[in-house]
């Protein structure tokens, strides 16, 4: 019993904390006024020709947004984006980091150095930013999650910040309802195009479709198995991702069937019972490593300890294997979630 009820405090945390993360709440329930926009209707042209910035105009957020100077002042509201503009050669323009659900130790290592010293202040409302710390930073661009304008009483609108001289780049991953890694990609592109750093985004996007494509390659022909992404618990219900949005579709690149494909939820809650009717074969638990160790191996004990589930397949198998948080949402990252969970599937493949 005492792990039902911190998981429960844990759920409650994690919606605060991770400012409506869809990896903690059903993500198709958070209401946005915005609609996807594809990667075409983005206008690249902001090569640096002579050493001079050329501006650059971009789709994003059902709203059109030009780029007519390269940022210098940039506050990131996801470890997950900074790794991205890290990625792109530019760490040296964040001036702050909300780390959101994840920790410095969730940063891949060719970054950690760029990035693990980029802290927010301590400016924050419930995990929130508010507007008056943003400000303090005097950025010229903020890159966040679309979560953040649901608590508009403490992170303020984007007319507030547009009052005030601030652009902002909103991830889609966040507010596109299915996305996949082309999301991503999308988000890649359009934040190396702000850079003008274009050519650096294709490398790293063609460095990630190698990889997945080898993780295609190596279980061509295999049979799928059943999976279960475990994120959290409330009480005796689980909160597993559905058929609808970016672990679906990473689940499926690893070669693996997501038991819960059939339903129309990012992320939904599930009975005991359900879970042994489907019978999983392989369960993924997302480790929310800001709150510690404690939360995944809380959640391994529980399938462990937990009599009614004693025959299922994974459990009987000790088929089970934890990923940070971090690479189940959209991220450079997502290509390691998809290596590890087809490793874990098809171990005798990877050696």
């Amino acid at each position: 019993m005492k792990f039902r009820k911190a998981v429960s405090l844990m759920s409650a945390m994690v919606m605060i904390l991770c400012a409506f993360s869809a990896c903690g709440a059903q993500a198709d329930e958070i209401e946005t006024e915005t609609s996807v926009l594809s990667d075409a209707e983005t206008e690249y042209e902001s090569e640096e020709a002579d050493g001079e910035y050329v501006p650059v105009t971009i789709e994003n957020y059902n709203r059109t947004v030009e780029f007519t100077e390269k940022p210098e002042r940039v506050v990131v509201l996801t470890l997950n984006s900074a790794e991205i503009v890290a990625a792109l050669g530019e760490a040296d323009s964040i001036v702050a980091i909300a780390r959101n659900c994840n920790t410095v130790e969730d940063i891949l290592p060719e970054y950690y150095d760029d990035l693990k010293d980029c802290d927010f202040p301590d400016e924050v409302n419930n995990g929130i930013p508010t507007l008056e710390s943003i400000l303090s930073l005097a950025p010229d661009l903020v890159i966040c999650n679309s979560y953040y304008f649901n608590a508009p009483q403490i992170f303020g609108t984007l007319e507030d910040y547009e009052e005030n001289g601030i652009q902002f780049y909103i991830t889609e991953g966040s507010y596109v309802t299915n996305c996949t890694i082309e999301n991503t990609y999308n988000d890649i592109r359009n934040i190396s195009a702000i850079f003008g750093k274009e050519d650096e985004a294709e490398a790293l996007i063609d460095s990630m479709e190698e990889r997945l494509e080898t993780v295609a390659t190596t279980v061509d022909g295999q049979e799928s198995l059943r999976v279960m992404s475990f994120d959290s618990m409330n009480e005796d219900e689980f909160t597993v991702a559905g058929g609808v949005g970016l672990a679906q579709y990473l689940i499926e690149a690893a070669g693996g069937t997501n038991i819960f494909s059939d339903t129309d939820s990012q992320f939904l809650s599930v009975s005991i019972e359900e879970i042994i009717a489907r019978d999983p074969e392989v369960i993924v638990i997302h480790a929310y490593t800001y709150l510690g160790d404690e939360d995944a191996q809380g959640k391994i004990d529980y399938l462990y300890n937990t009599a009614e589930l004693s025959e299922v397949t994974a459990i009987k198998n000790n088929n089970i294997i934890v990923v940070p948080l971090f690479q189940v949402n959209p991220s450079i990252q997502n290509v390691d979630y998809v290596e590890s969970l087809a490793a874990a599937m098809y171990p005798e493949l990877f050696e």
